[in-house]
């Protein structure tokens, strides 16, 4: 990867090869910093102004918040008429949902009490009162019809019950998750998949798919049936920041794509990060899979600190203040703790903690409620950093957060739940430092940092010397981490000398 090229208000050479190719099938393969967005937002701005078609340009990604960025990216370089209708920035979930409507509209599929028009929600919890179970409805397809199903999970967690999805259903309501079951058992129905082809074919024109290697099996289908419909496709991304495996993502279907449909690849290979030529060595030897050995470092000089698991953060000394517990589980308890920790992130980094969002679907709560209760938190914050015996602001939390709740608080505290609350307090009672704010290398992908530093395990640190290989996620996570920083990045210190409470798995 070359060094930086300032060039004011324009491309560079690689970057307008990808933007303006006219092929019909193009793969944009682009490394940290190489401005894949940029290019993305060219190409799809060159797609909607030139050549005269009047079908849609749609540009997708897997997330609301890489959606977003790329939609202002595009309004920012070409102005608001570059998304007049029917041109569209929406996720891929959307397109989903709109399709899900075509077959509804076309009687294909045929929904309770006959709707045609649906509400989709983020998930059940969201809409319905739920208890803490092993049975999940689930919303499916029999035949041509709507139904719901149960099934019995390995764990508990909080679920609706059978009767008020149906309720819902016959309403008008289903998921995110619902709608891409429904497609994808309803492309399998005869004549439903010739449907969708032709929708796409008469309404669209190009698509712009970016972070290709988040897609899992069933998003890369609909980019198939995107390219069988005769759309210009575009996909965008890197094979070496693939992460979601966890979430059915798989990038290893991507090369197969690629192939068998033809694309014309087109690198993004100059990084538009690297402030030093430290960073830029790191990155080439990370990416040739050669062995690294990271400098030392102190928490205190980073802007943030990384690691693969919300727990090492944890587990890292008092000045290290991690924006998560762990990965959301839908306990009652553990939400409560969240929305404490969400006051202290907002006091100190200006920022939601990161499950903020799923505290309050576990906890059956809105954003107004959370108003309500932010005065009686930020109480408990107080208390925290003051004091206060950790039992009586555990039992104060509980009281808080069920005076607006409908789930269930455990009565009983225990280690789990007021470790939380003793790793709280640690950071509160740090002096002479400011706080650094942890992040897991999953939530910082796309971000970038002048300083970063990481906590390594041993065995992440004997992976790293014996140099990276691209087909282990464990080993992507790791590249992910070490190439979010533009001067420097360093391994801060050994978390096994740290004597703070460590948060439970």
């Amino acid at each position: 990867m070359g060094r930086r090229n300032n060039i004011a208000g324009g491309l560079t050479g690689e970057q307008l090869i990808a933007a303006a190719t006219p092929y019909r099938r193009v793969y944009i393969e682009a490394a940290p910093g190489s401005g894949k967005t940029t290019v993305a937002a060219q190409r799809f701005g060159i797609q909607r102004f030139h050549g005269g078609d009047q079908r849609a340009v749609l540009a997708v990604s897997f997330t609301r918040s890489a959606t977003a960025e790329l939609r202002d990216r595009v309004l920012r370089q070409w102005g608001p008429d570059v998304l007049a209708w029917p041109h569209r920035i929406v996720t891929l979930d959307t397109v989903v949902c709109d399709l899900l409507g075509y077959l509804l509209d076309t009687g294909h599929i045929c929904w309770p009490s006959g709707h045609r028009s649906l509400t989709v929600i983020d998930s059940w919890p969201v809409q319905l009162p739920t208890k803490w179970s092993r049975i999940e409805p689930v919303v499916a397809l029999d035949g041509d019809q709507v139904v719901v199903q149960t099934l019995r999970r390995s764990t508990q967690a909080n679920r609706p019950s059978r009767q008020d999805v149906a309720a819902a259903l016959a309403e008008g309501f289903c998921t995110h998750q619902d709608a891409r079951t429904l497609l994808e058992a309803a492309l399998a129905l005869e004549g439903a998949r010739d449907a969708v082809l032709a929708r796409l074919a008469n309404t669209a024109g190009a698509l712009i798919v970016d972070e290709i290697f988040d897609a899992n099996a069933f998003d890369l289908s609909l980019v198939r049936l995107a390219v069988d419909a005769g759309l210009e496709v575009t996909v965008v991304g890197d094979p070496w920041q693939a992460l979601y495996g966890f979430r059915g993502a798989r990038p290893d279907l991507v090369p197969e794509l690629v192939r068998e449909s033809q694309f014309v690849q087109r690198p993004l290979g100059r990084s538009f990060r690297w402030r030093t030529d430290g960073q830029e060595r790191l990155a080439d030897k990370l990416r040739a899979g050669h062995g690294v050995i990271l400098p030392q470092g102190k928490a205190e000089d980073m802007d943030v600190v990384l690691s693969l698991q919300w727990k090492t953060l944890w587990s890292s000394g008092p000045y290290v203040l991690p924006l998560a517990y762990g990965s959301a589980t839908g306990q009652a308890h553990e939400a409560a703790c969240t929305l404490l920790l969400n006051e202290v992130t907002q006091q100190k980094f200006g920022v939601d903690s990161t499950f903020r969002k799923e505290a309050l679907i576990a906890l059956g709560i809105d954003a107004e409620a959370l108003e309500r209760l932010r005065p009686s938190l930020q109480q408990l914050i107080t208390d925290l950093a003051g004091s206060v015996g950790i039992a009586e602001i555990w039992s104060a939390l509980n009281d808080v957060v069920g005076a607006e709740t409908q789930r269930k608080l455990p009565k009983k505290r225990n280690h789990y739940h007021t470790a939380r609350l003793e790793n709280l307090r640690a950071r509160l009672h740090a002096v002479g430092n400011r706080l650094i704010p942890g992040l897991t290398a999953h939530q910082a992908k796309g971000r970038e940092w002048n300083h970063v530093g990481v906590l390594l395990t041993n065995s992440e640190c004997e992976d790293l010397a014996a140099g990276l290989v691209q087909n282990r996620e464990d080993h992507r996570t790791l590249y992910v981490a070490l190439t979010r920083a533009k001067q420097a990045t360093r391994r801060v210190a050994d978390i096994s000398s740290i004597s703070v409470a460590i948060e439970p798995t």
